[in-house]
């Protein structure tokens, strides 16, 4: 009621008449309505808030997630697949959680990562995260912005111990606790190392990235034959598996020695020992250095065997040993020509227990001085260094076009090449997940092919091909080079590459390569008219004399000739530079024997040898 009941006036919220005095009854006061819509504000602002601090974000999956969803504030829920990814210049934080029905990457910015970092929060491979954030659906991408720390919990999972030998594919995500001896430290490109630990069962790769170091503000400092223990999640790189931690803690140094052979007495050792580890202790009873090393004889009373030490073994010793010496022996077993050696794999595996009496110079097997106390102990010693500081040397994975100019030319040694004792693997089970580690092959050369720095031979053992490849200080140290051609069966060890989707064996010095048959005669001998442009491609043997030479830069060009015709042979430098009495091709009238692949350059005939052994000087006037 609005006007006054009894002078009809209008009166407007008052409670009486201004104008004739009339009291209204039965309207409301304003400040009770006043009152009223305060309170009503301050429990609805109540409830809100109670809602959002105590109904959870709706769980979805992260299959469910569509256009419609975007920008949408969700929580999900599922286990790291991936290694927390950062950048400490933006402060951004990613990493990527899978459910059954799909992966998603979450972004964590700024303020937030930093609050995560400081309460170590980060996820970690195979922690179970639940996360709630902004939704973003683009076409090609989907992920999850974390805006509240608080919305982050993570769920690890105590580490389970096991032996390193038992872990395989099925143990992926699985967090495990594990302790070995530190074998190698290995960085295959910039912002990844990896860390090979050993047990006594076995071997695994331990993956240290630059994100790790960054979000544990720390670097464990390790040597090699160092004693550890390493927990983290397994992984899988190529179907094989390694070992991701969570943070650079979790790879502790022991102050006990973990063992990972059993020390064996050598007249118990038999062929069923090969490819195992074992430790020996004996005494030193020969010493026969050769070109890629040296050979120790160990006698330890039950028995003798040769410990094979490969020239970057013992380079590195901080006590060579020599005839007399006490050691303590850690290697594989293998088999040379009927005889049973151990080869130790770091310079850290051999142990100088005692010298033998007057010897002078740790370095030198004839010039020991100052070890006079055939009880002295000594110990090799290697200054341990933060992980990320180790750089492995560059390995050349290019191949230049054939034409580098080489001074190198090979001379025989007297000295036996050892014939490397890791028995073959088929190659057929040689694939790219092998890439990086070492393998030894039996095969016969199919093909050759000689590159401005090496040269490529094509095994085939009947299972599969695959490409020895030999650089030329490998090829110019491998004492069975010129028995080394088509049709040669050849044991090689090398570690696995990869060029151009070619897998090949590099070996890392001479002795890894063996001749293990000859490569039979040269085929039939041809007369040189006899040869035509119709077998481009093709491999000849033609016997004549130099009738004259044409040098290049990077070849040169020997006209032969016989009682039918004349043949360009043409050399490339590399292998003129390898060639037996090569004097003898510039010298017109020589006889000569060569082997090679006819070629039609510019309309012309020629034939190109791709071996050293393919040129052959019979006779220099």
């Amino acid at each position: 009621m609005s006007h006054c009941p009894s002078c009809g006036r209008y009166i407007g919220p008052h409670q009486a008449c201004p104008y004739c005095g009339t009291r209204l009854s039965g309207r409301v006061p304003l400040q009770a309505i006043k009152i009223a819509a305060i309170l009503l504000a301050t429990i609805g602002f109540a409830a809100l808030w109670f809602a959002a601090t105590r109904v959870k974000v709706p769980l979805v999956s992260i299959g469910q997630a569509s256009a419609t969803m975007n920008m949408a504030y969700v929580r999900l829920q599922g286990h790291c697949t991936r290694a927390a990814s950062y950048d400490p210049e933006s402060e951004y934080l990613s990493f990527w959680i899978e459910d059954d029905t799909g992966e998603i990457c979450v972004s964590v910015y700024r303020a937030e990562t930093q609050q995560i970092i400081e309460e170590e929060r980060v996820p970690a491979l195979g922690d179970l995260v639940e996360v709630a954030g902004t939704l973003r659906v683009r076409e090609d991408f989907l992920s999850l912005t974390l805006n509240v720390p608080e919305q982050l919990k993570i769920t690890r999972a105590e580490p389970v111990d096991r032996a390193i030998g038992t872990i395989g594919p099925d143990d992926r995500y699985l967090r495990v606790r594990v302790h070995g001896q530190v074998r190698s430290i290995y960085e295959p490109y910039q912002g990844l190392t990896l860390i090979t630990v050993r047990d006594g069962t076995g071997s695994i790769p331990v993956a240290v990235s630059e994100d790790l170091l960054a979000l544990s503000g720390t670097s464990p400092t390790l040597s090699k034959g160092q004693a550890v223990e390493v927990v983290a999640a397994v992984s899988l790189y190529r179907d094989m598996p390694q070992l991701a931690p969570a943070s650079a803690g979790d790879i502790v140094s022991l102050g006990e020695t973990v063992p990972i052979a059993v020390e064996r007495q050598i007249g118990q050792l038999g062929a069923s020992d090969v490819g195992q580890l074992a430790v020996v202790r004996g005494t030193v009873t020969g010493f026969d250095p050769f070109s890629a090393g040296v050979k120790l004889a160990v006698d330890d009373t039950t028995g003798t065997m040769t410990v094979l030490l490969w020239q970057s073994i013992y380079e590195e010793l901080h006590n060579a040993p020599e005839a007399g010496t006490k050691i303590w022996v850690q290697g594989e077993i293998s088999k040379y020509q009927g005889q049973l050696e151990l080869i130790p794999e770091l310079a850290e595996d051999v142990q100088v227990l005692a010298f033998a009496d007057s010897t002078p110079n740790p370095k030198s097997p004839s010039s020991l001085t100052g070890h006079s106390a055939s009880t002295e102990t000594l110990q090799p010693t290697e200054t341990p260094v933060p992980i990320i500081a180790r750089t492995p040397t560059p390995t050349p994975t290019g191949r230049p076009a054939p034409g580098a100019t080489s001074t190198t030319t090979p001379t025989p040694s007297s000295m036996e090449t050892p014939t490397p004792t890791v028995e073959p693997r088929a190659i057929a089970a040689i694939t790219a997940d092998r890439i990086g580690g070492e393998v030894t092959v039996e095969g016969t050369t199919v093909d050759t092919v000689s590159f401005s720095t090496g040269f490529k031979f094509t095994l085939d053992d009947g299972t599969g091909r695959i490409v020895l490849l030999m650089w030329h200080d490998v090829y110019d140290d491998c004492w069975d080079a010129p028995e080394i051609n088509l049709g040669a069966k050849v044991l090689a060890t090398g570690e696995v590459s990869q060029y151009e989707g070619e897998l090949q064996i590099q070996p890392g010095f001479g002795g890894d390569v063996k001749a293990v048959e000859s490569a039979p005669p040269l085929v039939a001998q041809r007369e040189i008219g006899s040869i035509s442009n119709e077998e481009e491609g093709q491999r000849v043997t033609i016997k004549g004399e130099v009738v004259r030479v044409e040098g290049l830069s990077s070849a040169v060009k020997v006209f032969v000739g016989d009682e039918t015709g004349e043949i360009v042979i043409f050399i490339w430098r590399n292998v003129l530079d390898r060639v037996v009495n090569n004097t003898g091709l510039g010298t017109p009238g020589s006889r000569v024997r060569i082997a090679g692949i006819v070629e039609v350059y510019r309309g012309n005939l020629e034939v190109v040898p791709t071996l050293p052994n393919d040129v052959e000087v019979l006779e220099i006037p």
